[in-house]
């Protein structure tokens, strides 16, 4: 009895120290990690803002079920939003609880989603109050 008592524990003890293996929630979840912004591209009704070397980077954190993001926009000035998010094959779903432009609050964003290597890419198009924007960013993982 003594002897199944200890392969039970020792069974135990290996499922709780698997369960708890980053290496294998990474893999799992490929989102998990910091993310520098690397590259973005916003196509507005009138207007395009294309940016590929950006001073003061949004910087992404991500853990399995949460996001959140931020950066200096200005001497007094943090820009930034987080929330929850799911994913499924390319399609990447947050769930912003809090964000800088207060619109996106309690909705949904959808978006198509690559990750080769260390570059993550996204596309979507987001309602701005009366104006819709199609975006394109790139996001470069930061090692740990």
């Amino acid at each position: 009895m003594k002897r199944t008592n200890f392969i039970f524990a020792a069974l135990i003890a290996v499922l709780i120290i698997a369960c708890n293996n980053q290496k294998k929630s990474t893999s799992e979840n490929p989102y998990i990690g910091a993310w520098q912004i690397t590259y973005s591209k916003y196509i507005y009704p009138d207007t395009t803002i294309e940016t590929k070397s950006i001073a003061n980077p949004n910087v992404k954190l991500l853990t399995n079920k949460h996001y959140a993001f931020g950066h200096q926009a200005g001497e007094n000035l943090i820009q930034g939003g987080g929330g929850e998010y799911k994913f499924k094959d390319d399609v990447f779903k947050s769930y912003p609880k809090y964000h800088t432009n207060s619109v996106l609050v309690g909705d949904s964003l959808v978006m198509k989603s690559k990750i080769e290597g260390d570059l993550w890419t996204i596309t979507y198009s987001a309602k701005l109050d009366t104006i819709r924007v199609e975006a394109t960013e790139t996001w470069k993982r930061i090692p740990e």
